[in-house]
């Protein structure tokens, strides 16, 4: 069972996301039917356009700039009263979009740009996606995912997915990913919490 969903799992994080959720309504930064619901009056931030600052904001503290560094977490945190779900993203980014693996093939192709495309819909659009990945050791699965971000570490561009199959959160080498097939379904009003979720097993709170 994922969270937000009826398992041990979101007893705390289906009340967050509640929170959360109806924050992110409010000033309009959701995602799907979220950000249906937002009030006239605040203006649509272009997606692309805050996904880029966000991985700025990220990175601001590897730059050798404790100044800049000191300041871009105070943004984030600021972040977290206005736009709950970018904090949440942002300090993903942190952890994860710079973090080099402690192992990875070499010579290992690059993930096309035609799954990056699908997965990047995907996320924006909260919709569950399937597909077969191939492991480092070499065996293949069939997995449905919710994603839910992309990072990009030295080995390779990964996807951040909630795995129907292990019921729990996941990374995947998109690079490693096959027939990759978009799925019927929104899992907008679970996203939030989905995050939080995520950001608590990479910290080591979960």
């Amino acid at each position: 069972m994922r969270p937000g969903r009826t398992q041990p799992l979101t007893l705390t994080r289906r009340a967050l996301g509640t929170r959360l959720a109806g924050a992110a309504a409010a000033i309009g930064f959701g995602n799907g039917a979220a950000a249906n619901t937002m009030a006239t009056s605040v203006p649509v931030l272009d997606p692309d356009l805050r996904d880029a600052a966000l991985r700025g904001l990220a990175l601001a503290g590897y730059r050798g700039d404790p100044v800049t560094a000191a300041a871009a977490t105070a943004a984030i945190e600021r972040l977290s009263q206005t736009d709950p779900e970018g904090a949440l993203l942002a300090r993903l980014y942190q952890m994860l979009d710079v973090r080099p693996a402690q192992y990875w093939p070499e010579d290992v192709p690059e993930a096309t740009a035609a799954d990056l495309s699908t997965l990047h819909a995907a996320i924006r659009a909260c919709q569950p996606v399937s597909f077969g990945y191939i492991d480092l050791s070499g065996n293949e699965t069939a997995r449905t995912v919710l994603p839910l971000a992309l990072v990009h570490p030295p080995q390779g561009v990964k996807l951040l997915a909630w795995c129907e199959e292990r019921e729990d959160f996941r990374q995947f080498f998109v690079r490693a990913i096959r027939d990759l097939t978009p799925r019927a379904g929104n899992f907008s009003a679970d996203r939030l919490a989905l995050l939080e979720g995520l950001l608590e097993k990479e910290t080591g709170r979960a």
